[in-house]
């Protein structure tokens, strides 16, 4: 009895679960995103395309000037110190010149008693001294010699000489560098004084290749970007092109800078890059351009469908290229993301870039 109630039991729950309709569940047709050609695409444009030529440098300054005291004698006094910004003719460290000013105070004596002996020597030859525009050149050459006036003029110019170079000044505007001399101390114990940098123009050489030498020229537009402080752009121009190739490919190529912000040093790390402008140019970004085929290929995007297109390019530059011949027409859509495995006709599916 036991196993029948069970079996009539069990039965009435299979026959309550048939009477329920069975739930329907409707698949509709998903599109995954992951089976669809999702691009991104941009306008090619015509106009001017900027050929670019990109190098490395450091800057120099273009007067730079090493000073170093020329006696050995005590310092007397150092007027700078490093970093600071100088004018022309600016006295920067003095010696003690008491030497030197006893000399050219002797020497001034000495050419005042051969000046005397001069007009001693002519009025005996019968000429006076106020009237040397007169007197005869070997009459003059005679006396000079008598009276020593020539070797006591050439003795006041040494001695005047000597007493300038108890100080040092600056041959031009610029900055204290390298600033090594310290007062009290004899001047002969430092090998250089000082360095003085004019910090308002600086020159930068760098290499290019061979192949890019020959499109570059004098006076062309450059943008000097320093590493210190890369959001910061300068702009210069190409001033000298070595005509030498070196070992390696290299050219060398110089451009000049002006530091109008004050911020370049000397020595500083730069990137260089000439730009030059090349009129009506089919121009699109250089991530449109891919290969099929082992060539190249843009695909244009025509009713959300991809077209692709054999293609030679001319110029490229950081971002852009140009395309040559009629391939590519201006205002078409090009794919420039999602285009590395999409197949010609392939249906695609566009994305705000």
């Amino acid at each position: 009895m036991k196993y029948l109630f069970m079996s009539l039991v069990l039965g009435g729950i299979l026959l309550s679960c048939s009477d329920h309709p069975k739930k329907q569940t409707n698949f509709s047709r998903v599109e995954s995103f992951k089976d669809q050609n999702i691009v991104v695409t941009s306008l090619a444009k015509q106009g001017t395309f900027y050929r670019e030529f990109e190098s490395n440098g450091t800057l120099e300054a273009v007067q730079r000037a090493t000073l170093s005291y020329e006696l050995d004698e005590n310092i007397r006094s150092v007027n700078v110190k490093n970093g600071q910004q100088v004018t022309k003719g600016q006295v920067l460290s003095e010696l003690d010149d008491t030497q030197q000013v006893h000399s050219y105070e002797k020497s001034v004596r000495a050419l005042d008693r051969s000046k005397l002996s001069l007009e001693d020597a002519l009025i005996q030859m019968g000429y006076e001294l106020k009237d040397s525009a007169s007197i005869p050149e070997n009459i003059m050459q005679v006396a000079l010699v008598r009276s020593g006036y020539q070797d006591a003029a050439g003795e006041l110019k040494m001695a005047a000489l000597l007493l300038s170079k108890t100080k040092i000044t600056a041959p031009f505007d610029g900055v204290i560098a390298d600033l090594q001399a310290k007062a009290f101390n004899q001047s002969g114990q430092y090998k250089e004084f000082c360095t003085l940098i004019d910090n308002r123009t600086f020159e930068v050489e760098f290499p290019v290749l061979e192949n890019e030498a020959f499109k570059l020229a004098e006076g062309m537009k450059v943008a000097v970007i320093p590493y210190a402080f890369d959001h910061d752009t300068i702009s210069g121009y190409l001033t000298a092109i070595n005509p030498l190739v070196s070992e390696t490919g290299m050219v060398l190529a110089k451009a000049e800078i002006q530091n109008k912000q004050g911020k370049l040093t000397d020595g500083m790390n730069v990137k260089v890059i000439i730009r030059e402008a090349i009129a009506n140019k089919i121009i699109v970004p250089k991530s449109a351009v891919t290969l099929r085929q082992e060539r190249k290929v843009v695909f244009v995007c025509k009713n959300d469908t991809a077209h692709w297109r054999y293609v030679n390019v001319e110029e490229e530059n950081a971002q852009f290229c140009t395309i040559k011949g009629e391939a590519i027409k201006p205002g078409e859509e090009v794919v420039i993301d999602g285009n590395f495995n999409l197949s010609h006709l392939a249906p695609v599916v566009k994305m705000n870039q």
